[in-house]
């Protein structure tokens, strides 16, 4: 089944444009031998590091990864963290016009270090705030890059880019060109998702949206509706962790059992999801067959140390 979505992808050669918070990724790789004499934390000697597409960057991996052109509107700072980022896009010929770079905006960047293969510590850089010259920026870019796309991603990390008055003139233009947005959720004002095709929180964000802890099948099918129904959002796709995850929409309505062997890291688990699910459904296939496939993918990433995105010989591998 997942080489027949892997097919349909790879005829339909979908376009997604990806609107979301770029950040440069950083992982030092080493070992602990022993604990500084400065204070009681472990030294850890450095053996590898490596620079990745973070954030909606990490979308923009998966995406890449299986087949699918992918586009682009966020913003970065001037600085060396954001010519690190342009570098890696432009090394997957990924265009880069819908970027806006900004000497008044810091490049978010996280830093993991890792030791033996257990993080250590992480150190961010966060983005400053927009100013009213760098929304009108994006705003101004919105009409030419939703232009012959078939689908939007919105990969919301809430560091700038994917603000209300951003988002309301891109979910405005995708409504009057019948293209389906999908949304990668953050925080709790999730009225700037109205008119999503489907939104894909995690049960820690869809408890903190609705409001209560959340245990059975019945309990998730509840939220989805509520969620669906309080934002105008056609579907919700609610990722369980370790125990799967819940489709619910208002015609709809199933669950599927994680497919993890082993979960090392779920970062960017919910970046594979929300990529599989939009090539797969841009694709024309059908639903439960789509969140079969992102489940697969999500299983295999957080099996990985690290950011990582997905790939077809991955996704093949025993099917």
């Amino acid at each position: 089944m997942f080489k027949e979505i892997i097919d349909k992808i790879l005829e339909k050669n979908p376009r997604i444009l990806v609107i979301g918070d770029l950040m440069l990724d950083r992982f030092i790789f080493g070992n602990v031998e022993r604990i500084s004499p400065e204070a009681p934390v472990p030294i850890v000697k450095c053996l590898n590091e490596k620079n990745m597409l973070g954030g909606c960057g990490n979308v923009i991996r998966n995406l890449d990864n299986i087949g699918v052109q992918t586009s682009i509107i966020s913003a970065i700072g001037k600085d060396i963290a954001g010519e690190l980022i342009i570098d890696q896009l432009k090394g997957k010929n990924i265009p880069t016009s819908g970027i806006l770079i900004d000497k008044n905006i810091w490049t978010t960047e996280k830093m993991r270090i890792l030791a033996d293969a257990q993080q250590v510590v992480r150190v961010d850089w966060d983005a400053k705030e927009f100013n009213k010259r760098s929304y009108d920026k994006i705003l101004g870019s919105l009409p030419n890059q939703i232009k012959n796309v078939d689908g939007i991603i919105v990969s919301d990390y809430n560091k700038g880019v994917c603000s209300q008055i951003v988002l309301k003139e891109a979910m405005a233009i995708a409504k009057a060109n019948n293209i389906p947005v999908f949304v990668d959720p953050k925080g709790k004002d999730w009225s700037k998702y109205h008119n999503a095709h489907l939104i894909t929180p995690n049960k820690k964000e869809a408890e903190l949206v609705i409001g209560k802890k959340l245990h059975s099948d019945k309990d998730f099918e509840s939220a989805g509706k509520k969620i669906c129904r309080t934002f105008d959002i056609y579907s919700c796709l609610i990722t369980r962790g370790s125990t799967g995850m819940s489709y619910i929409s208002s015609g709809n309505t199933f669950h599927l059992k994680s497919k993890a062997k082993e979960i090392f890291d779920v970062s960017g688990a919910g970046d594979t999801v929300i990529s599989m699910i939009a090539a797969s459904l841009v694709s024309n296939v059908e639903i439960e067959k789509a969140s079969k496939f992102a489940n697969k993918a999500a299983g295999i990433v957080v099996g990985h140390i690290g950011t990582t995105a997905i790939t077809i010989e991955e996704l093949l591998e025993g099917n």
